[in-house]
């Protein structure tokens, strides 16, 4: 049952207020010195959206994640810049050589926000509860495709199984949706553990009133933080007020008055506005899959890799980005994003060439029609794209394609619509991304063996090297095997990417020691506050 925000939180109200005066007199504003500043144990961030559900194992949602993040913790952690995995909740893990049998040592001394410990039947009721969760937890059910079982081999050890080589699941054990909730959650309902999670992390969970606010307070008595924080102990803030606050002139009022310390999901119209000394700006892109258009070709135009290479070469991705994204992230310049490992330059081959698109539907037969679109023995070249987010992405991917005479008709729908779309096969491309820091996200996407793939291929070679990179242990020659794959995906044209997506935010210069985890989620542990 939702519960009525704390007195702590009416400090933000006022930016609302502040933000009805008007943008002319809010760019007339100053932010909160903080030179000579007191150390605050409170911190204020403005977020986008309503998280609607707190269970980090359940949910999908950006905001809800970030918030989620504060809650839990996970058996390991990975470095953001090496993507080496590093101990968290376990002090030691081993993977088999087949790859089907991950060993946690848990740590010692670990427990949850209502006093109970971390035990190895623990590890064993989270991942079990998953598994039954099923495409509830659809994040958590591709990181645990295949499970089996979760034996516990003593008081302090426990393994993990799955039917086939899961090369991806100790990064997917460092991620927020893995991450560990007490005995009586993952005893819970789906319903009920989206109100009321319980995990080891350095904040616990004091109130969420829906559209208005979540508020967390930091534990005390907490010793357990991953070996990439720079802090340990208790956290240095006492709590957090997330502000549900939808829109971006309020949040960006907000954060130039003072009355938000930090603020969530920066829009790029202002990017500018806040790169001055008085704030700080952090970015980063998403890892996994960039937004993209992705093809079932089972249809017959988009059956044609001609067509899907000249909408390669048709696409400007640094006007995309100049015009939709961030300025503090680069074009896209791969299938897989800059952010992840593995990830493999290929900015030539993506390269804009108009002429080259012209000379290549020239060749095979597509002349322009009258109208300006292309035509071949009397069929239009005419495509569709399903999508249910970035609108204004494939609007300008729409106006490219059709000076070479591409037709790119845009079909904007619920996203229910979308994933029945997917389930029927009934699109031509689906503007999509796949957020995941572990590039077997290229096999979740494109693989027919993959119980979530969204793209409609058929092709041996990519999916032998799909199949052996998730395989393989050894990570330099993992790294080649994909190297191989993304060259075959973008030959083939299976996808053509669009846009990096960045987690960009700011917030007051006085406010260090926000960090972003490998996920491009953030880590706020660390955080200290001066005003």
């Amino acid at each position: 049952m939702n519960t009525p925000v704390r007195h702590a939180s009416t400090r933000w109200i006022a930016a609302f207020g502040a933000a009805a005066l008007g943008a002319g007199l809010l760019a007339g504003c100053t932010p909160a010195t903080t030179d000579g500043g007191e150390t605050s144990d409170e911190l204020y961030i403005a977020v986008q959206d309503d998280p609607v559900c707190l269970d980090p194992q359940q949910v999908t949602l950006t905001t809800a994640l970030n918030i989620s993040r504060q809650l839990v913790d996970s058996l390991v952690d990975q470095d953001p810049e090496t993507g080496e995995i590093v101990p968290w909740l376990a002090d030691a893990f081993v993977a088999s050589d087949t790859l089907k049998e991950f060993t946690f040592t848990l740590r010692d001394g670990v427990t949850f926000s209502d006093g109970s410990a971390l035990t190895p039947e623990t590890v064993k009721a989270n991942f079990d509860a998953l598994a039954a969760l099923g495409s509830t937890a659809p994040l958590a059910s591709q990181y645990l495709a295949g499970y089996q079982a979760t034996e516990v081999v003593d008081e302090s050890t426990v393994k993990v199984t799955f039917a086939e080589p899961n090369a991806q699941f100790l990064q997917g054990a460092s991620t927020i949706t893995l991450g560990m909730l007490s005995d009586e959650t993952a005893a819970l309902t789906a319903e009920e553990r989206c109100l009321a999670p319980v995990g080891s992390g350095a904040f616990v969970l004091d109130e969420y009133t829906a559209n208005d606010a979540v508020v967390l307070s930091a534990r005390e008595g907490y010793g357990w933080g991953s070996s990439l924080r720079a802090s340990s102990g208790d956290a240095a803030i006492k709590s957090i007020t997330f502000a549900i606050t939808p829109e971006p002139g309020v949040r960006t009022g907000g954060l130039q008055t003072g009355e938000f310390d930090m603020i969530f999901d920066l829009p790029a119209i202002d990017e500018q506005r806040f790169s001055t000394g008085d704030y700080e700006i952090y970015a980063r892109a998403n890892p996994g899959i960039p937004t993209s258009l992705v093809p079932n070709t089972e249809r017959p135009i988009v059956s044609d890799p001609v067509v899907r290479q000249a909408m390669i070469l048709a696409t400007d991705r640094t006007e995309i980005a100049e015009l939709t994204g961030s300025s503090m992230v680069q074009p896209v310049a791969g299938v897989l994003s800059s952010a992840t490992p593995s990830f493999l330059d290929q900015a030539d081959a993506l390269a804009f060439d108009l002429d080259a698109a012209e000379q290549l539907l020239d060749d095979a037969g597509w002349k322009v029609g009258a109208e300006g679109t292309r035509e071949k023995d009397g069929t239009p070249l005419t495509v569709s794209v399903t999508a249910f987010y970035g609108q204004d992405v494939l609007e300008a991917t729409q106006v490219q394609l059709a000076k070479a005479g591409i037709d790119l008709k845009i079909n904007m729908v619920t996203a229910g619509d979308f994933f029945g779309a997917v389930a029927s096969k009934d699109f031509d491309f689906l503007s999509a991304g796949l957020t995941r820091t572990d590039p077997d996200a290229l096999r979740v996407m494109l693989s027919p063996a993959s119980e979530a793939h969204w793209a409609v291929i058929d092709d041996a070679e990519l999916e032998a090297q799909l199949t052996a990179q998730a395989a393989t242990a050894d990570p330099v020659e993992r790294t080649a095997i994909l190297a191989e794959a993304q060259q075959r995906i973008v030959e083939q044209a299976y996808l053509v990417p669009l846009l990096e997506v960045a987690q960009v935010h700011a917030s007051q210069k006085g406010v260090s020691g926000v960090a972003f985890d490998s996920s491009s989620r953030v880590n706020l542990y660390d955080v200290t506050v001066q005003r």
